[in-house]
């Protein structure tokens, strides 16, 4: 048996055992920075191969979590792009209303919580009274109940929002983190979601979903936006991250709206 066709089985192996331990579907991510992000642990915590790394897992919970939070890459920022939000809060958002009184939101891939809860502030800031709906979703369960909870923000996680909005909608606690206030967390319905096996919500106006399927193959990439294309209602908007780019969006039924924005066809 060849050294490659062992190191295949092996790999095969770990990452079934670490799809069951941290509950996050692995086939459709990107194998080979898949294993770039897992060697630099290995490196780190001097682990000699696939099979020793999946004894560890199975005995330290902390290196669960590493590897969890390296793989599922819940590194956000409240306000992300600062001039897209501004664009959102006094272009589209308003453009939207003026076609529908209650609008429908979705925040895929939103980690600990910064991009729902800045959403919810520009919600607030424009239509307070509105009755609108935010629902954000993520795969990784302990991260969404971070999400949940609303605090432990660093400074530099909220380094972005508009000075007036941070002492409106955030309280700094004494250890230095801020926490979102209770009237922002209600705004929002938290929910796991798997994005590649489980049906989307429909009829959106607005879908953000920013730096996550860059993690993908291109086949789950094409599977993800096309079931963003059909939720979205004609005329929705789909946020995407500054460094993505949709390839041949008009034939799934996108046309370019500006940096980062594309807007499903009527």
């Amino acid at each position: 048996m060849t050294t490659q066709v062992v190191e295949d089985r092996e790999w095969i192996a770990f990452r079934q055992a670490l799809e069951r331990a941290i509950g996050v579907p692995l086939g459709q991510y990107k194998e080979a920075q898949m294993k770039r992000r897992l060697a630099s642990i290995m490196t780190r915590r001097i682990i000699d191969g696939w099979p020793s790394f999946q004894k560890l897992l199975a005995a330290d919970h902390k290196l669960l979590d590493e590897v969890r939070d390296t793989l599922t890459i819940n590194v956000s920022e409240f306000w992300r792009q600062p001039d897209r939000f501004a664009e959102l809060q006094k272009v589209w958002i308003p453009r939207l209303l003026e076609q529908r009184k209650s609008l429908k939101f979705w925040s895929a891939g939103c980690s600990i919580g910064c991009e729902p809860y800045s959403l919810a502030m520009i919600l607030n800031e424009v239509d307070p009274r509105g009755s609108h709906s935010i629902i954000a979703t993520d795969v990784d369960v302990p991260i969404l109940n971070r999400a949940r909870e609303g605090k432990g923000y660093y400074p530099a996680e909220v380094r972005s929002v508009p000075p007036a909005l941070l002492k409106k909608y955030m309280v700094e606690d004494p250890d230095g983190t801020y926490r979102v206030t209770e009237e922002l967390k209600r705004r929002i319905t938290f929910r796991k979601q798997d994005l590649l096996s489980e049906a989307y919500p429909q009829d959106l106006d607005v879908i953000l979903c920013r730096n996550v399927v860059i993690y993908f193959t291109d086949e789950a990439k094409s599977h993800i936006y096309r079931g963003f294309a059909g939720a979205l209602r004609p005329g929705g908007l789909l946020f995407i991250g500054g460094s993505e780019m949709i390839m041949r969006s008009s034939e799934i039924g996108f046309r370019t709206a500006g940096t980062s924005m594309y807007q499903r066809a009527a």
